[in-house]
C-alpha cells in the first residue's frame, strides 16, 4: 500500500497545475510530495533501526520542552521568536500555529501516559503532566476531543489489568491538578473553550456552516470538487488555487486529512493511505504495540478536524516505523 501511496502521489504531482507547489507545497504549509517523499524515507529509517526505545523517550522530552515553552506563552512569556502576525496566538510553543501545538501534545500525550504506566517512574508522570498542560493551552477543541478518547481507551486497558490501576489514578489526579491551575487565566478560556464543544457538535449535527469555525462550509465547498477531480486529484497543497472561501478569506487546506487527500491527490491515493495505516492499528501483541496504537488512534482521529503539518508529520512517520520494528519482533516471537 505505501507504494502505491507514493505511485499515485506521484501521479498527482506530475498532473498538478501548478508544478513548484505540487512539488513543495504553498508557503507556510511546505506539504507538497517532497514532503510525502522525506518521511516515507524517515519511516524507513526507523523501520530498522534498534533504538526504538530511545528514539520514542526523546521524542517525549522533546514534546516535554515544547510544551513548557507553550505553558510559558500561556503565563505571558514568550521565548519563541515569532512573526508579527502572531501576536494575537495565546500558545503555540514551536510550531507557530495552536492548532499544530494540539496535534503534536495530543500525539505524543499516549506515549507519555503509558511510559508512565508501564514503568512507575515519577519523571513519565511530571512529562504526561507537561504534555496535557501544552495540549490544553493549545486550546484547540478538536485536538481535546480526540486526546480523551485516546485516553479513553488508555483507562479501559488499566482498568483490566490491577496493577496499572494506581498509576492511572496518578494521572488523573496530576491532570486535574494541571486543569485547576490553568483554569483561571485568560478569563477562563480553557472552561469556555471545552463548553462551547457541544454546541459545536449539535452546530456539526444540524450541517450548519459555521460548525468548527466553518469547518463544515470548508468541507461542503471542497467535497464539491470531487466529482471532477476525483481520480488523481487537483494537486498537492492546490486547494487555494480553487476558489474555497470561508469567512472572507480563501481556504488553503481542507481542515480534514483524509477529504484533503482525496481531493488534492485523488480518492486512489486515500485509499493507499488508509490501506497503509491500517497495517499498524491490527491487533496488538505487546505492551509497546498498544502505545503505538493509541498515538495513531489520537492522529488520525483529530486528523478529522485538523490538518497534516510539516512540523509534526516527520514524527508521526518516524514512529509508525518504530511500530513496525514492533510489530515484527511480535511476530517473530509468536
Amino acid at each position: 500500500p505505501l507504494g502505491l501511496f507514493f505511485l499515485f502521489a506521484l501521479i498527482a504531482t506530475v498532473l498538478a497545475p501548478v508544478k513548484e507547489t505540487a512539488w513543495f507545497g504553498l508557503p507556510l504549509r511546505y506539504t507538497g510530495f517532497s514532503t510525502y517523499f522525506c518521511c516515507i524515507i524517515l519511516f524507513i529509517l526507523a523501520s530498522q533501526t534498534d533504538q526504538g526505545d530511545r528514539l520514542l523517550q526523546s521524542a517525549v522530552w522533546c514534546g516535554v520542552i515544547v510544551s513548557l515553552l507553550a505553558l510559558l506563552q500561556f503565563f505571558g512569556l514568550n521565548l519563541v521568536p515569532h512573526e508579527t502576525f502572531r501576536e494575537g496566538m495565546i500558545s503555540y510553543g514551536t510550531m507557530g500555529n495552536p492548532n499544530f501545538l494540539g496535534t503534536y501534545t495530543a500525539f505524543l500525550l499516549p506515549a507519555a501516559i503509558l511510559l508512565y504506566i508501564y514503568s512507575k517512574k515519577p519523571y513519565w508522570l511530571l512529562a504526561s503532566s507537561i504534555i496535557y498542560g501544552g495540549m490544553l493551552v493549545s486550546l484547540t477543541r478538536g485536538v481535546w476531543m480526540a486526546a480523551f478518547l485516546g485516553f479513553l481507551i488508555i483507562a479501559w486497558h488499566c482498568i483490566k489489568n490491577r496493577d496499572y490501576r494506581k498509576p492511572l489514578l496518578n494521572i488523573i489526579i496530576a491532570f486535574l491538578i494541571v486543569t485547576a491551575v490553568l483554569l483561571p487565566f485568560h478569563d477562563g478560556m480553557i472552561f469556555t473553550r471545552s463548553s462551547s464543544i457541544e454546541g459545536e457538535l449539535q452546530k456539526g449535527i444540524k450541517l450548519e456552516e459555521s460548525a468548527g469555525s466553518s469547518r463544515m462550509l470548508i468541507w461542503r465547498e471542497t467535497i464539491k470538487l470531487l466529482p471532477d477531480n476525483w481520480v488523481f486529484g487537483i494537486g498537492p497543497d492546490h486547494l487555494h488555487y480553487f476558489g474555497v472561501f470561508f469567512s472572507g478569506k480563501t481556504a488553503d487546506k481542507a481542515h480534514n486529512i483524509y477529504l484533503e487527500i482525496a481531493v488534492t491527490m485523488g480518492v486512489f491515493t486515500l485509499l493507499a493511505y488508509l490501506a497503509f495505516l491500517s497495517y499498524f492499528l491490527q491487533g496488538w501483541k505487546d505492551k509497546k504495540g498498544f502505545l503505538f496504537f493509541v498515538m495513531f488512534f489520537v492522529y488520525l482521529a483529530q486528523g478529522f478536524f485538523n490538518i497534516d503539518v510539516v512540523m509534526v508529520m516527520p514524527v508521526f512517520w518516524i514512529m509508525l516505523g518504530l511500530a513496525l520494528v514492533n510489530l515484527n519482533k511480535a511476530k517473530k516471537q509468536v
